[in-house]
């Protein structure tokens, strides 16, 4: 299958003009129904957009945070504790990080929540996932098995501080206890390892979680403008591109873990 970019995907139905658009709802003859799945999958297709960019930033600054890690690791070869100003700086780099965590779950989740529904209101997307010759499209296991492995690694680090993950739940309750970690040399080394181990793997995490949707999207958009919802689509984009859409709760925000 030829693969399309979703960039390009959007400049192609975004180049439907407007009033040309407008005509078409009238004359088309497609069904209210047809139109608002059609706009329900435009709008999906166009915020994930956004998410895929998010992923993007956070993967950056986890990187800037493994970095940041690694050279207090260095710094403790050479002296016994970092100063008070250095601490801070590392406790509010962790704060960071465990937003990033959290935020890689709620995006699985909200992805794989999409991709179920899309499933249900396109009957012949499943089918035109089987022929579309790449092996990664079970996304609903693949969000679900980032989740459980970013679970695991982040308990296994924790577990040499005595903690679990679910012990972190607030930013006020991590800082108190990395607070308790800076009165010793060993716990400021244990704390630094356990961070460097955590954002070492969140990295691989985004950058998979961050290819996986890319190439939900790209199916999606490609099956889209082979079906025949694709004018009914081709309009939706538009509406949305026009409007800015408006944003649709697909996420389970409740199901997510606070780190």
């Amino acid at each position: 299958m030829k693969k399309i970019s979703i960039k390009i995907l959007l400049l192609i139905s975004l180049s439907q003009q407007a009033q040309t658009a407008s005509v078409a709802n009238v004359y088309t003859g497609f069904s209210s129904e047809v139109t608002q799945i059609a706009q329900f999958a435009a709008d999906g297709v166009a915020y994930a957009l956004d998410y895929i960019e998010q992923v993007a930033q956070y993967k950056k600054l986890v990187e800037t945070y493994k970095n940041q890690f690694k050279s207090y690791k260095l710094m403790l070869q050479n002296i016994d504790k970092l100063s008070p100003r250095q601490w801070n700086e590392f406790s509010q780099s962790v704060i960071g990080l465990k937003q990033a965590l959290e935020f890689g779950e709620g995006m699985s989740y909200t992805m794989a929540n999409y991709d179920q529904e899309f499933s249900k209101l396109f009957k012949g997307y499943n089918h035109y996932l089987t022929q579309a010759q790449n092996e990664n499209t079970d996304f609903i296991r693949t969000y679900g098995k980032l989740n459980k492995s970013t679970k695991d690694m982040a308990n296994a680090a924790l577990k040499s501080l005595g903690l679990q993950a679910s012990d972190m739940q607030s930013d006020e309750a991590t800082m108190q206890y990395l607070q308790s970690l800076s009165t010793s040399a060993a716990g400021q080394k244990s704390a630094i390892q356990a961070a460097s181990q955590i954002a070492l793997h969140q990295t691989h995490t985004l950058k998979k979680l961050q290819q996986t949707m890319m190439t939900q999207v790209n199916l999606q958009g490609q099956y889209m403008l082979e079906s025949s919802e694709k004018k009914a689509f081709q309009e939706a984009i538009s509406r949305t591109k026009a409007t800015k859409g408006i944003k649709p709760i697909i996420g389970d925000e409740t199901r997510v873990t606070k780190w």
